[in-house]
């Protein structure tokens, strides 16, 4: 982690919208491990604890949907 602060989640391939969020979302990081989907995100103050829990929200709808057939 970067920070006692920080949290780590997981997007394995995230889509293009989810991407551009990542990139955008200055409190998200990547570990050397993004290629794996690691990323993470650093909390500044308790306002950005609700940003987190979306982020884990959606690395765990990620997680749980069928990935597609390539």
């Amino acid at each position: 982690m970067e920070t006692p602060n920080s949290l780590v989640f997981k997007i394995v391939e995230p889509s293009p919208g989810v991407r551009d969020k990542l990139e955008k979302d200055r409190r998200v990081g990547d570990m050397q491990m993004q290629k794996a989907g690691w990323f993470t995100f650093e909390l500044s103050s308790d306002r950005d604890l609700h940003d987190a829990l979306d982020w884990i929200g959606l690395a765990f709808d990620a997680a749980r949907s069928p990935k597609k057939a390539k």
